[in-house]
Formats: structure tokens, sequence, C-alpha cells
């Protein structure tokens, strides 16, 4: 029998409005499911500013999982007081009852997506790893703050790039096993052959991150990003649109982007709940988007786990190259740029030929991102 997979995760829950956040813990727990393995979902959730703000959270959260027929594997544990110390945490049942989960995290491997994750929790599991899905800047806030570096049986990074010659970023001697971003094909239909207006993407506009290189200070922010790209729509014949979280505060940013052309939507409205999310995702015509500066300067490798989504989706994408287009096989349905000219240019290629790059983005999707093709080598790597 199959070892038990847990995947463990503390930035779900907390933040209902990010209907794409919901979707990155499920495709692991789908695929992993999909391939025999008995995998479930635990999700952290630490003290919320108000007993409203916590039902909110614990309410969206439970009927997500809901929605998504995942209930049975998908246990939700709230800290009400923020202790930590505490490893058994009054547990809001979703899922499987308290007494069953840590009898069966006994025999188990905890995939820990949560690097808050209390070391009181992670030691009532046979086996644990810490899994990397924001490398780069990680690395380096790990040789700063306790992020469970050092203290987990095995390392994964999503960071393919991540100790190649042109990413500075120190490993530390940290063995990090590399995969891809995964997608689970079955809950994201091909539509390829249907047409979209636009170009979008959804992201956090600012969030208030810096992340320390050396003598360095790196931008953690897409903002940055998308200001040194704002006059694309100008130079290109098909609409962009930004569902970010522009606050109505920030009038200079929101004038600037208008009057370049970009379209502004509210990503809580467009993309707020898993369901809307992928309806938006599916709708576009491709994706456009930076990347933070950090992960640019870091050169991980990284490539976003919404992108994923739009490629599976037969939606074409144009993103920021981090160090992975050179990793990856040459693909019509998936450019890479690192300046304005390379951005247009890239935009205008896939319209020349939209049907082939649509099926191009599917195609790259089913052979390197699918959870059928990644989950398996991530188990060998996690030792499971």
């Amino acid at each position: 029998m199959r070892t038990p997979v847990f995947i463990g995760s503390a930035f779900v829950a907390k933040y209902p409005e990010g209907g794409g956040n919901f979707w990155v813990p499920l495709q692991y727990l789908l695929g992993l499911r999909a391939l025999g393995v008995d995998a479930h979902w635990v999700e952290l959730v630490w003290r919320q500013e108000s007993p409203a703000r916590a039902e909110e959270v614990l309410t969206r959260f439970a009927a997500d999982v809901e929605a998504f027929g995942v209930r049975e594997w998908v246990t939700l544990v709230y800290y009400p007081e923020n202790d930590r110390d505490d490893p058994s945490g009054p547990v809001q049942h979703v899922g499987l009852p308290p007494e069953t989960l840590w009898r069966r995290a006994r025999d188990g491997l905890l995939l820990n997506m949560a690097n808050s994750v209390p070391p009181e929790l992670r030691a009532r599991f046979g086996r644990t790893v810490l899994f990397d899905v924001d490398p780069g800047p990680f690395q380096l806030w790990a040789r700063q703050y306790e992020l469970g570096v050092g203290t987990h049986d095995g390392y994964l990074t999503i960071g393919q790039n991540l100790g190649a010659p042109d990413s500075p970023v120190p490993l530390d001697d940290v063995p990090w096993q590399r995969v891809w971003p995964t997608v689970h094909l079955p809950v994201w239909p091909d539509q390829g052959t249907r047409d979209g207006e636009r170009y979008t993407t959804v992201t956090q506009w600012w969030n208030g991150t810096w992340v320390t290189l050396g003598e360095e200070t790196l931008d953690g922010n897409k903002r940055a990003g998308f200001i040194d790209m704002v006059a694309l729509p100008g130079r290109v014949e098909v609409p962009l649109e930004l569902a970010a979280n522009i606050h109505p505060g920030e009038v200079e940013d929101r004038a600037l982007l208008a009057r370049h052309g970009w379209g502004l939507v509210d990503p809580v409205a467009v993309a707020g709940t898993p369901v809307k999310f992928r309806d938006y995702v599916q709708r576009s015509r491709g994706e456009f988007s930076c990347a933070k500066p950090a992960y640019v300067r870091t050169r991980p490798g990284w490539v976003s786990d919404r992108t994923v989504c739009y490629l599976a989706s037969g939606r074409p994408c144009v993103v920021q190259d981090t160090g992975a287009a050179r990793l990856l096989p040459p693909s019509a349905g998936l450019r890479f740029f690192t300046s304005l000219d390379e951005a247009a240019e890239a935009l205008r290629a896939i319209e020349r030929d939209y049907r082939t790059a649509a099926r191009a983005a599917r195609a790259l999707a089913e052979e390197v991102f699918s959870t059928a093709v990644v989950l398996p080598g991530l188990l060998r790597a996690a030792g499971a």
C-alpha cells in the first residue's frame, strides 16, 4: 500500500477572496488521488482579526471544498488563539476526524507547502518534505527567517533553474529536488477552439514585500514589472486586461494604465472564487503577465501555477522569463520575453496563427505540466 500523502497549506482559507490560491493544493490533491495515492489536504488557519472574519473564512473554505466534491479528503486545522505551539489545535471538521487524521499521519508524508507549519505539528508525520513554490525569494528569506529549511526530511522546489550559473541564489548545500508546477487536466478542459477576446492575468499588484540579495534589495511586487511594460497595449492589436488588486486610492497607477490602454477589472469580482477563477482563465484569449522583479533578478526558473492553468485551457501565454525559457521545449503556446519589444513580438506571433498556438499551449500542458507527468517524479523525489 502506498504511503498516504498530506498536502500542507496555510495560504488558501485565510484569503477566501483569492480564488486562484485554492487551485494550488487542489491540483496536487486531485492528481495524487488519480494516481491511486491516499492523498489528503490539511489547511491551517491562524487566528483571524475578528470572530466575524473567522466565521467567513471557515464557512467559505468549507463551501469551496464541498463544491469540488473533495470534502472527505480535506481537513481544516484552525488555531483561534494563534497558538502555534499547540500541535493538536482545535480542528474545524471538514474531512477526516482529528483522531483519524493524526493516526494516519504517523505513517504518512507531509508535503509541506506552508513554511508556517509549526515543528510540533510536523512531528506528527512519519516523513516531512518542504515544498517551495516561491523559488528564489524563498531561499533568500530562509537565510534570514525560520522557514523550516534544515528541519525536514526532504526538499522540493518548482525553481527549475536554481543552482544554474545565471541564478545568483545561494542554496547553502540544501538538496533541493526540482519539479515543474502542475495542473490536473480533467478539471481544466481544452478551450482552444473557442475565441476569447483579450489577454488577461490575475495578480497581486502590491504586497509590500522585498528580498535581500547580498547588498541588493529586490522588489517583490508585480507593480514594477507591469509599469515597465505599460506601453505594450499601444504596440499590439489585441486588448490586454489586468485583474489586479489596484486599490481605488492608487489613482496615479490606475490613470497611467488606463492612459496606455490597459483594461482593469476587480479580481474579486471576476476571480474571487475557485469557480470564477477558472471561468475567467478559460474565457480569456490567453495570458500576458510580468514577473516580480525579484524573480527576474534571481532567475529561479519560476513558472506560475496560474500560467499552467491557462496552458491547460488551450490559452497561449506570453510571460516574462525568469530562467525557465531555456529549460522548456520551444512552444508556440508559451512565449517568454525580456523586453517590451520581445513582449510585443510574442503577442503578434501568436496572433498570426492563433489556432496553432492554442493547440501548442494545451500540448505543452499535457506533455510537461500535467499531474500525470509531474507527480510520479515528485513522489520519487519526496521518498514516497
